[in-house]
């Protein structure tokens, strides 16, 4: 693999990563209330939210850390079968009545 498909492969996992932590930041920010987002609960139910967000968060973080892991690895998959499968032709003209 070459450096411009490891760049490729880094920038596509940095959007991924920014698309995943975005949504985890919209719902802390527009459902937070429910648990008291950024201070601790100060009531039952603000506790319950708390813990169901905590292991949501953590369900959505390692779902999509696995999903990123899988893409790296299907692209470096791809990019490595076309390096080995590439065609290069040599096309002689032996007349010049032949060339354009």
């Amino acid at each position: 693999m070459n450096k411009y498909q490891d760049k490729i492969i880094k920038d596509i996992e940095s959007r991924m990563r920014t698309v995943m932590i975005g949504a985890i930041s919209r719902i802390e920010e527009n459902f937070g209330y429910l648990w008291n987002h950024g201070n601790d609960p100060e009531t039952k139910n603000q506790e319950i939210f708390a813990d169901k967000w905590e292991n949501l968060r953590l369900e959505l973080l390692n779902h999509g850390n696995h999903q990123i892991r899988s893409a790296s690895d299907d692209l470096k998959y791809y990019f490595d079968k076309q390096d080995k499968y590439s065609y290069n032709y040599n096309f002689t003209i032996n007349n010049k009545k032949d060339r354009r």
